[in-house]
């Protein structure tokens, strides 16, 4: 698969309005477990970050009276306020999930596809991290619906997913305005085991590292367990 350049986009012109209704979270939430201390470590750069600079540079609606960014995720909308970092939407973020928003604010950028998706590997450093997010995230996605492929459709139709044609059953989802991945699966049977492959739009290379790639396959297959096991 061929890798591509993106051309970088300016801040989005237009502000979006946002409900601050449903659950908050501020920094003092934070737990002490692995995740706890590179939250705390990003909420100290966040702190010391212009917002208007951070929305601009990522193409995100910004509140200059509140202080606050529009964000959002897995199609929920999350309103970021400058310099407490306290989230207010719909349902409670994970630590993972608020620290894959900062690291987008801190070092990320808005980027227009090119229509590509790329494999893991293509992205830089993948091939260092490529082990650990097979096991992570492809192996956990195969095994975990490659004999329930019904269960998968299930889960994706709760998501704000539209369904590929690639693969035995394939799903494409949104994780963040404009930033797509692709979850694709093939079913076992008696000679094979289950294989799957998840791809990023060609723009994540703007937006996140490697191993933040791969941070965002785990909330999302972390999001997909448990709605299904609600079903």
């Amino acid at each position: 698969m061929k890798t591509s350049t993106c051309r970088p986009c300016g801040a989005a012109k237009k502000k979006g309005a946002f409900a601050p209704s449903g659950a908050k979270i501020t920094a003092m939430d934070v737990v002490n477990n692995k995740e706890g201390k590179p939250l705390e470590f990003y909420l100290e750069k966040f702190k010391e970050m212009d917002p208007a600079e951070m929305a601009a540079r990522c193409g995100l609606p910004y509140d200059g009276e509140a202080r606050t960014i529009t964000m959002n995720l897995l199609g929920e909308h999350f309103s970021v306020s400058h310099p407490d970092y306290t989230i207010v939407g719909p349902t409670p973020l994970t630590n993972a999930e608020r620290i894959l928003f900062l690291r987008y604010l801190l070092d990320g950028r808005k980027a227009q596809p090119l229509g590509q998706y790329l494999t893991y590997r293509e992205f830089p450093w993948g091939e260092v991290y490529l082990q650990q997010f097979t096991g992570r995230c492809i192996k956990r996605f195969a095994f975990s619906y490659g004999s329930r492929p019904e269960l998968l459709s299930r889960i994706m139709e709760k998501l704000p997913a539209r369904r590929l044609s690639r693969s035995d059953c394939g799903w494409e989802l949104e994780l963040m305005e404009g930033l797509t991945i692709q979850f694709l699966l093939w079913a076992g049977d008696d000679e094979f085991p289950p294989n799957a492959q998840i791809l990023f739009s060609d723009n994540f290379r703007y937006a996140f590292t490697a191993e933040d790639l791969a941070n965002a396959g785990d909330i999302v297959l972390n999001r997909m367990k448990k709605i299904g096991a609600g079903l």
